[in-house]
């Protein structure tokens, strides 16, 4: 099964990330996954105020039309991981899970989505590193332990019912006959960036950055990169690689994640935030002065972008509608 775009759906999960790649290849890419059922309290005070009502009335006043509150409905455009598989790549194997970093808001729902469901793996990407958690660990923590232990697993190439699947580890500049043809690069990590993420005990600039180009345009998913990581990647693959249309904004969109000069070198002209908690460290304003389109799942839901064989790029909300448009390439 060929396509004629490249279709990446960032996934309204609250405070975590989950990306599905649809790409020309037929083969169907995920990157993280994260399986909120309600809204952090960043969101409901930052929804609250976008319609001028007090959090109490956000959360039990009801609409003029239809009974239920706002919270109700923002609660209401959240999804599963799973369902929204079930529902538009049901059957389809993930050809490449891509764990961009460790961290629980980027791998909650592994236990359901592998494990239960028992959705065909076929290639892991994971990062090198060293981190460990316990039971106890996840004493009065909103995450599962399932679900560190099914990553666990996944990452040693062993699957539910002692299937197995290929593990990946790439580095900088790896290329390989799959991804390479699938139009991918990979820019980060690094082992330095590994090495310096396992001392520190905190794995945000280990995370995977990923470019994905596709008829002249591109998009850049950065996972949780920050400082260290940004400055890496400036010296090398360099400002010029940087450039690209499309941006997942990194770390949820928050000003840590932001690097000046990073942004301006990508300059992209949309910019997809995959938010939750802690809205007074939003980057919007940043990515918003250097002319970007800036896109919230907050606020739009679940988030869609079609990248066609011509440059010609639509993005459209959870209900299907227009939300943003690049012409085509000429």
């Amino acid at each position: 099964m060929y396509r004629t775009s490249v279709e990446l759906h960032f996934l309204n999960v609250g405070h975590g990330d989950c990306t599905f790649v649809d790409l020309p290849s037929g083969r169907l890419m995920m990157v993280d996954i994260n399986n909120s059922k309600s809204l952090p309290e960043g969101d409901v005070i930052a929804l609250a105020e976008r319609h001028g009502v007090s959090t109490l009335d956000f959360r039990y006043s009801r609409l003029l039309k239809g009974a239920r509150s706002w919270q109700e409905y923002y609660n209401s455009l959240l999804v599963d991981p799973f369902d929204y598989y079930t529902e538009h790549f049901d059957g389809r194997s993930i050809f490449r899970y891509v764990q961009t970093h460790p961290d629980m808001d980027h791998m909650s729902g592994l236990h359901r989505f592998f494990w239960q469901e028992e959705v065909r793996l076929e290639n892991f990407w994971d990062v090198d590193h060293n981190k460990d958690l316990k039971e106890a660990d996840f004493n009065s923590s909103p995450h599962s332990y399932l679900d560190w232990l099914v990553y666990k697993s996944l990452r040693s190439g062993i699957g539910p019912n002692h299937s197995s699947h290929k593990v990946i580890r790439n580095l900088r500049g790896a290329t390989g006959q799959y991804w390479t043809d699938d139009g991918i690069e990979v820019f980060s990590p690094t082992a330095e960036l590994i090495m310096a993420c396992n001392t520190k005990g905190a794995y945000n600039d280990c995370s995977y950055v990923l470019k994905i180009s596709y008829g002249g345009r591109s998009v850049i998913l950065p996972g949780d990169a920050e400082k260290p990581a940004w400055e890496s990647l400036l010296e090398n693959p360099g400002t010029e690689a940087l450039d690209c249309d499309i941006l997942k904004a990194p770390h949820h969109g928050r000003q840590s994640g932001y690097h000046a000069k990073a942004a301006t070198a990508m300059d992209p002209e949309i910019v997809v935030v995959s938010v939750g908690e802690k809205p007074e460290t939003d980057a919007s304003d940043e990515w918003k002065a250097l002319g970007a389109w800036v896109l919230s799942t907050r606020y739009n839901g679940t988030i869609r972008v079609q990248m066609d064989f011509d440059g010609e790029v639509f993005v459209h909300n959870h209900e299907g509608r227009e939300i943003a448009h690049l012409d085509p390439l000429k």
